[in-house]
Formats: structure tokens, C-alpha cells, sequence
């Protein structure tokens, strides 16, 4: 029966890891044609054009190929995608949690940064972007912070989070994590996205719905996008908007607190469901001993060598 089982798991991880994989090749095949097309017709790869590149990546290499794959392996899109509404006190509560969870993450990424650099490693991809117009603000925040929520959390916490919950709720969770951080394929953001993945894995298990998760999602990365236009437009002194964004972190822990403290009143709302008929360990060995995932962390290698020099 174990073998049986672990045999299942295999088949279910490579499948999952091909469809990460099939998601990272068509990101880079989009990418690259279109940056020779721009070359090609002597045209300027300007923003507005990078933009719209990006929302036409995104959708395509983790929506469609999402789609392909729910058909190929005749999964049930109801049940992998729950989209189902949340009661407004519970909605809140988790939404608090997981953003204190980010917010905190993002503090711990910047000490680990800070220290690796020490070793001489460093960081050759910048996560910054500049806007200069109206349109660029547009697409800036519907290609950083509509699109990705919407179609990221289609993909790791509907269809791998789902996928991976009949071997455990807390080996789904932190395997769709660790996916999930993986595929964003350089240093600053693996480890920031590893732990945030962990926060709206278990906010979705929790809520049964996909929403808490893409509003957190949301969220974090409009505060990011915000910031970048208030600064590029000179809407903003940068001091008050640090000021202003330091005021927002310090009400979300606070409001966290409290909601830790009101959902703690469940003794068991903190824990997930437990699996024992193959031991973690064993599940874990499965999974990345997959063919599937082995092409997607030998992509990921490429990419973090890349990322740093």
C-alpha cells in the first residue's frame, strides 16, 4: 500500500513539476521573442511595451497552461479552484495574519541579503521599475498587482496546494511554498516568497477559498507598485512615504495580534490535518526525487547562477 502510495505521489509531483516547468520555458520563450521582435524592428523596448508583455507572459504561461493541465489530468476545476465567499470577521482576520507573515518575511529577505553579501554574493536582477505616465501607472498596477495574485494563486494555491493535500495539508502547504518560491528563480525573492507561500497556503486551507490568499497577494504587491509611483511621479516626499508605509506595517502586526488572539480561541484552528501512511520525510524524497520537479530545480539552478554574481 505504501508503495502504491508513494508511487501515486510520484506520478501526481512530476506531473505538477512539467507543468511548473512548461510555465518557466514558455515565460522565457514569450520574453525573448518579443524582445527580438523590438530589436528586429529598431523599436525602443520601452515600458509600456514591457508592461504589456508581462500581463500577456503571466497569463498565458500559468492561466492556459494551468487550463491544459487540469484537462490533461482530468482534475476538477471546481474543487482545485474554490472561489467561495468568506464571512467578513474571518476574511479579515486571515488577511491581517498573512500580511504581518509577508511584512515580516520581507525584513527577514533583506538581513539575509544584507549578510550573503558579505560572502561576495550578489544580486544582478533588479526588482525595481520605473513609471513616467499615466498608462505606464496603469498597466505597472494591473501587470504587478492584479495580474499575479489572480493567476499565481490560480496556480499554487488552487491547483498544486489541491493537488498535493490528499498527502498532508502541512507537507501541500510547504511544498506549494517551496514551489512557489522556486519559481520566482533569484535570491531576493525565493526566501520571501517561500515564507509567504507558507502564510496563504494555510489561509487558504483555513478559508476553503482562494480569496484571502489573492487579496493578501494583492496587497503586498500594490503597497510595492505604490511606492514606486509616488516616488517616480514625485507625488510624494520619500520620508513621508516611508513614514506612511512604516505607519501601515505597524497597524497590520497589530491588527495580526489580535487576530491571532481571536482565531486562537479555536484550539485547533492553528493546525493542519496530518498524514500518516508515508512518513514526511519519505513524502518529501518522492516528490523532488520526481522527473518533473528535477527539471524544474535544474531551471531554477540556471537562474539563481545568473542572478548572482
Amino acid at each position: 500500500m505504501e508503495f502504491y502510495r508513494k508511487l501515486q505521489l510520484k506520478q501526481t509531483a512530476s506531473g505538477l513539476g512539467f507543468y511548473i516547468f512548461a510555465m518557466q520555458i514558455t515565460m522565457y520563450v514569450i520574453a525573448i521573442s518579443g524582445l527580438t521582435a523590438s530589436i528586429l524592428s529598431a523599436s525602443s523596448y520601452d515600458t509600456t511595451v514591457s508592461l504589456l508583455l508581462d500581463n500577456i507572459v503571466s497569463i498565458i504561461s500559468i492561466f492556459f497552461i494551468g487550463l491544459f493541465y487540469c484537462a490533461l489530468s482530468k482534475t476538477n476545476l471546481q474543487k482545485t479552484i474554490p472561489i467561495k465567499k468568506v464571512s467578513g470577521k474571518l476574511l479579515i482576520n486571515l488577511v491581517f495574519i498573512s500580511l504581518s507573515v509577508a511584512f515580516i518575511s520581507d525584513y527577514i529577505t533583506e538581513i539575509f541579503l544584507t549578510n550573503v553579501s558579505i560572502f561576495g554574493i550578489h544580486n544582478n536582477v533588479s526588482l525595481e521599475f520605473s513609471t513616467n505616465n499615466y498608462i505606464e501607472n496603469i498597466l505597472y498596477v494591473i501587470s504587478v498587482a492584479l495580474i499575479p495574485p489572480l493567476v499565481e494563486e490560480f496556480a499554487f494555491r488552487g491547483i498544486i496546494l489541491h493537488k498535493l493535500r490528499e498527502y498532508g495539508d502541512t507537507f501541500a502547504v510547504l511544498i506549494s511554498a517551496l514551489l512557489f518560491g522556486l519559481v520566482h528563480g533569484n535570491i531576493v525573492q525565493i526566501p520571501f516568497a517561500f515564507i509567504v507561500g507558507i502564510a496563504l497556503g494555510f489561509v487558504t486551507i483555513k478559508a476553503n477559498s482562494l480569496i484571502p490568499a489573492m487579496i493578501t497577494h494583492f496587497i503586498i504587491n500594490f503597497s510595492s507598485v505604490l511606492i514606486t509611483i509616488l516616488n517616480d511621479n514625485k507625488i510624494l516626499n520619500e520620508n513621508l512615504i516611508e513614514t506612511f508605509y512604516i505607519g501601515f506595517i505597524l497597524i497590520v502586526v497589530i491588527g495580526a495580534i489580535f487576530s491571532a488572539i481571536r482565531l486562537a480561541k479555536n484550539k485547533r484552528f492553528f493546525t493542519l490535518d496530518t498524514y500518516a501512511e508515508i512518513s514526511f520525510k519519505d513524502r518529501v524524497k518522492t516528490v523532488f526525487s520526481s522527473t518533473g520537479i528535477i527539471f524544474v530545480l535544474v531551471v531554477t539552478l540556471i537562474e539563481i547562477i545568473i542572478s548572482v554574481g
